[in-house]
């Protein structure tokens, strides 16, 4: 329990620190609009990548059948 709430904030903080440094370069008007264009399309096919992957591990644990370990 103490470790996945570890995780979760974690997770968070990195998030927010990442939020907040690509805040800044997309809000830059000195980078050229097809560079912003081009690191948020390649964002976002990464984050639906890592999306997809988490939910086919969570479906595959919850219906994977573990059996004993025989000696």
């Amino acid at each position: 329990m103490g470790r996945d709430i570890g995780i979760i904030i974690l997770g968070t903080a990195i998030l927010v620190l990442m939020g907040w440094g690509l805040r800044g370069f997309f809000a830059d008007a000195d980078i050229h609009l097809g560079l912003r264009v081009a690191v948020g399309a390649i964002g976002g096919g990464v984050l639906f990548l890592v999306v997809r992957l988490a939910r086919a591990r969570l479906t595959k644990a919850k219906t994977e059948k573990h059996k004993e370990v025989e000696k």
